[in-house]
């Protein structure tokens, strides 16, 4: 049981880290696309979706860290 907490804990903090690299990513991304410059269509849609993928995956990887926290607290009641 201890052992699961931990790899549970891990997790968390791995899954954490990772979604903050994900937001400052996106928020370069964001600021690269309201940046007046010349470009073609093609990279304002590239710019502006990866940027959408990006916040999907880091929202994602928040409600996992979400999820494994609640299991952590059922296995130590």
């Amino acid at each position: 049981m201890d052992k699961q907490v931990k790899n549970l804990r891990s997790k968390i903090t791995d899954y954490t880290n990772f979604a903050y690299v994900l937001l400052a990513i996106s928020a370069f991304l964001y600021i690269g696309v309201i940046i007046p410059e010349e470009r073609s269509s093609f990279q304002l849609f590239a710019l502006m979706g990866s940027t959408i993928i990006f916040l999907g995956v880091a929202f994602g990887l928040l409600m996992l860290v979400l999820k494994y926290k609640k299991q952590i607290d059922e296995i130590e009641r």
